[in-house]
């Protein structure tokens, strides 16, 4: 009887780890295809497309990091407290600079060296954060 106990539980546990893994993956990807979006209008002068990849990059859900706290800490297990501070700093970055993407989509001169400046802003947050916390 103890053992199906504990295997129930087992079992619970980790459907709960593989429900918040796939959630941050789906944050991560919108986070993603928000990226693409920018850049592709970037690219073919489409302002439609940067408004709307910076609207995605805004509306998801600012405490995604401290709703998926577990499932990033479980990439930085030494260091759980680092994890979700640096992530959450990350997070706050993106947004300022999607704020300030958005002022430059809407300002009339329209400045794509800005634009492209503030997307590589961007990027490289995105980039830092995965190689400090991921470390794969």
């Amino acid at each position: 009887m103890k053992f199906v106990i504990v295997m129930l539980v087992l079992s619970l546990s980790m459907f709960a780890q593989d429900r918040e893994r796939e959630e941050l993956k789906k944050v991560m990807n919108s986070f993603a295809s928000a990226m693409e979006l920018i850049q592709h209008g970037i690219l073919h002068n489409n302002i439609d497309e940067m408004n709307k990849g910076a609207k995605m990059l805004r509306t998801d859900d600012e405490s995604f990091l401290e709703s998926h706290g577990k499932a990033l800490i479980r990439h930085m297990p030494e260091n759980p407290e680092f994890a979700k501070a640096y992530a959450k700093r990350t997070g706050e970055k993106i947004r300022s600079y999607a704020d300030s993407l958005d002022e430059q989509i809407g300002n009339r001169t329209k400045s794509y060296s800005k634009i492209s400046a503030t997307y590589t802003h961007i990027l490289h947050e995105c980039v830092g954060c995965h190689q400090k916390i991921r470390k794969r």
